[in-house]
């Protein structure tokens, strides 16, 4: 009976824990008539000292306060402290780097669509619907197009597996370090290039030489910012068989360490091409 009664007051202790009385609720107008409440903590007000400064009693507080309990960013600040001398200069660098802060996010790889799709449906996605050619294992074909023209599934399917991306036409100028994360998980991936994507550095091939570095056997790297730096991660992929790069010219840094590339891989061949040979991708 004791053991019965125990029982009962404790499903009623979780009620009325877990329990909202929704007859204190209050609207957001009403909130506001009724003005800032006291914080509590545990039934208990908060101390004096614990109290932001502007909101302690016998503090003067001017309308500028609001910008000191809202804490706006340091660019909104200087946004508006700018605003007499802003010029249409001013203007275009700011929708400029709007314009790079949109084309980032675009870019990022979203768990949520690895998830749903799986690593190779979830990069098909992503690259083609990106203007870029994408083949997949034993075929022979490439896959173009957009969302219109090509249909994709959107639930997981299997039997596609991503082989080779062609991203040299890759929008808005090519595909930058967020967006290269999206090639993790292709383990069957051998041919890639990035011919004319201004944005791969040797941060981009580090990522590519950790993410693919076990299966990748071509790599297109013209028209990217190549230094010594990209040749020593060049060296972490043991199954890397063609390289394609532009010509060095004087670069005498970038020229020893291709020369230590090659003494040290000697499996490895290097073509080294001009910006005129255009149908480099299509001859191998």
């Amino acid at each position: 009976m004791m053991a019965q009664n125990l029982k009962h007051s404790s499903i009623l202790r979780t009620l009325c824990i877990t329990s909202r009385n929704y007859s204190e609720y209050k609207s957001i107008y009403e909130r506001d008539e009724a003005g800032r409440q006291p914080r509590k903590v545990h039934g208990k007000e908060y101390p004096e000292w614990r109290r932001p400064w502007s909101q302690r009693d016998g503090e003067w507080t001017s309308k500028l306060s609001i910008f000191v309990e809202k804490s706006p960013s340091m660019n909104v600040l200087n946004a508006m402290q700018n605003l007499p001398n802003l010029t249409f200069q001013d203007l275009k660098e700011w929708w400029a780097e709007m314009r790079v802060i949109q084309e980032i996010q675009n870019q990022k790889y979203l768990p949520e669509r690895v998830v749903a799709l799986g690593s190779n449906l979830a990069a098909l996605h992503f690259f083609v619907y990106r203007q870029s050619a994408v083949r997949l294992k034993d075929k022979k074909e490439w896959l173009v197009g957009d969302v219109v023209t090509l249909k994709l599934p959107d639930t997981y399917r299997d039997g596609y597996f991503v082989e080779a991306i062609d991203c040299s036409n890759f929008h808005h100028n090519g595909i930058r370090y967020e967006g290269l994360q999206n090639l993790s998980g292709l383990n069957y991936l051998k041919w890639l290039s990035l011919r004319n994507n201004k944005y791969v550095d040797v941060w981009c091939i580090d990522r590519i030489a950790g993410q693919n570095g076990e299966t990748l056997e071509f790599l297109n790297l013209m028209g990217c910012k190549l230094c010594a730096g990209c040749i020593y991660a060049l060296a972490r992929m043991p199954a890397l068989k063609f390289l394609v790069i532009n010509d060095p010219g004087d670069n005498i840094e970038l020229q020893a360490a291709l020369s230590m590339l090659e003494e040290e891989r000697p499996d490895l061949l290097i073509s080294i091409q001009d910006d005129t040979e255009t149908d480099v991708d299509n001859k191998l």
